[in-house]
């Protein structure tokens, strides 16, 4: 991870284009091989690991493919979905997520969807800001605090990475979705470890 955000920021693009997919193949091993809790959400939490690392591929600057990006995260979350309702266990923490997911609406997700003017981008990035919603509040409610901080986290990189393509780019921004990413992701397999 570090050696991508260290790429990333100082704009080596042949480290990141091996750097970045090299953290998801080391998460994929990660999940295959701990002890998941519950068993039956390993699969699927692999499955969502393997669609992230699609992603990152077609979202490398060289290749820039964001629709199948788009297409590969949209898949990625909906397995995490599956993951956290076979994980659900719904307390205070379902409260952090919706107010999480209320300041991520506000802050960036309106004015991404507002901001997108391609009439074919509109309705798959409308979709995937609902499912990356549900993703948030499902993840929130297993009740797992690695579980919901990886959610919100990744939630902010797309949150982030969408107002950087279509409302307003900065300076060093790939640089926040990189780290926002990765700990996500991190949290997400590190919260389903079994103790």
């Amino acid at each position: 991870m570090l050696i991508d955000w260290w790429a990333v920021r100082s704009g080596r693009a042949q480290v990141e284009n091996v750097a970045k997919p090299a953290v998801m193949v080391a998460l994929i091993g990660v999940a295959l091989a701990a002890d998941i809790d519950p068993t039956s959400a390993q699969p699927w939490i692999v499955a969502a690991l393997i669609l992230g690392l699609a992603g990152d591929v077609f979202l490398l600057p060289r290749v820039d493919r964001f629709i199948e990006g788009l297409g590969a995260f949209l898949l990625g979350h909906l397995a995490y979905l599956v993951a956290f309702a076979l994980a659900w266990s719904p307390g205070p923490l379902a409260v952090i997520g919706l107010v999480g997911v209320v300041v991520l609406l506000r802050v960036v997700g309106f004015d991404i969807v507002r901001s997108v003017t391609s009439s074919q981008l509109r309705w798959p990035v409308t979709a995937y800001i609902c499912v990356t919603v549900a993703m948030v509040l499902l993840g929130t409610a297993t009740g797992r605090w690695l579980v919901a901080a990886g959610a919100l986290a990744f939630a902010s990189s797309d949150g982030v990475l969408g107002s950087d393509r279509f409302v307003r780019p900065a300076p060093h921004r790939r640089h926040v979705v990189h780290i926002l990413y990765h700990v996500g992701q991190a949290a997400i397999v590190a919260g389903f470890i079994a103790t």
